[in-house]
């Protein structure tokens, strides 16, 4: 057979087919079909089949190494001279270069991957409503007024971190091998899977936490050489850190209304007004001020749902016989003169 043969186009789209695997190709001449048997068992010698859909980069180079080793009477020294064995060869190529591509392709699990963007979300001094956020891993950040979190595309291997500034509540995606750490200014909050509230505005000197369900551990930043403070907190407790003097404290009960912002629901109970104020201010985003210090000593009780700040701004200063000022921006209480 001449070496030099050239392909006519018509053997060419009738072997393509059936190195496709298409049973219907009948029409080959004499030679054609010793040449295809040639081709058949240089392909099973390779270890697959003939629909290059099925092919498999590991079984088929393990199977060639093995039957390259073993004595074949089937393999003819003619079909290295025939056209034919030029499709086999490209084949055999193309097995090579996917396996190599594939053996490249597959890195170490162990790596970390490095994030290489970060997703930053903000919200307004005075939302009608409050942010959700979704992370890569599905954890949900509902976040209140003025409030920041950085986070990225896709987290890393070893832990998924935040950047938190402001106020936000969590509800983490259990994952037990990749802790969940959020960063504030000062502390670092470390959970696994659990719902809580995170308050940090930078401002306010004070981080605190409320958990909802689960544990979280709040840590507090080392200051210079000094080894962090932290402390375990359970399910249904709050701790907190003061910016100001590094200190940690928890308690055995949640602040009382942490997710007012979220809920619209208050409850006072014999709540110093100045403390209340504090509470409608996290919750409607307002600016209120006393012309008296003596107002702020007063304690309030009461519970509101889902009301209207004038409302409960109206029913406070009657039940105290106080005047209510209102402007653009803020809300005055002062106290009556007779």
């Amino acid at each position: 057979m001449n070496t030099n043969h050239i392909i006519p186009p018509e053997k060419e789209t009738r072997w393509t087919a059936f190195l496709n695997g298409e049973p219907d190709i009948r029409d080959f001449s004499n030679e054609e079909a010793e040449e295809m048997d040639d081709l058949t068992n240089v392909w099973e010698a390779a270890g697959t089949s003939f629909s290059n859909s099925a092919a498999n980069p590991d079984q088929a180079w393990l199977t060639l190494q093995k039957k390259m080793n073993l004595p074949d009477k089937k393999l003819k020294f003619n079909i290295l001279r025939s056209p034919v064995f030029k499709y086999a060869a490209m084949i055999v190529m193309a097995i090579g270069i996917g396996f190599a591509t594939y053996k490249i392709a597959r890195l170490p699990e162990n790596i970390t991957d490095v994030p290489v963007f970060m997703a930053v979300a903000t919200t307004k001094a005075h939302p009608v409503n409050f942010t959700v956020v979704t992370l890569p891993d599905g954890s949900t950040v509902k976040m209140n007024a003025n409030t920041k979190i950085e986070y990225p595309a896709h987290f890393a291997a070893d832990a998924r971190r935040v950047k938190l500034s402001g106020e936000a509540f969590f509800e983490v995606t259990r994952d037990t091998a990749h802790p969940f750490i959020i960063e504030t200014d000062n502390a670092s909050v470390e959970v696994l899977g659990t719902s809580f509230n995170v308050s940090a505005y930078p401002e306010a000197g004070l981080v605190e936490v409320n958990v909802k369900t689960g544990k979280v551990k709040l840590t507090q930043h080392p200051i210079g050489s000094s080894v962090p403070k932290s402390v375990l907190l359970p399910a249904g407790e709050r701790g907190w850190l003061t910016t100001s003097d590094g200190k940690l404290g928890h308690d055995a009960k949640l602040a009382s209304n942490y997710s007012a912002w979220i809920t619209k629901e208050l409850i006072f109970q014999r709540t110093p007004l100045a403390e209340a104020f504090v509470v409608l201010e996290n919750t409607y985003h307002v600016k209120i001020k006393m012309d008296n210090p003596d107002i702020g000593k007063i304690p309030y009780t009461a519970n509101f749902a889902n009301l209207k700040l004038d409302y409960i701004v109206d029913v406070m200063a009657r039940t105290h016989k106080l005047k209510v000022v209102r402007t653009d921006e803020e809300i005055v209480f002062a106290k009556v003169v007779n």
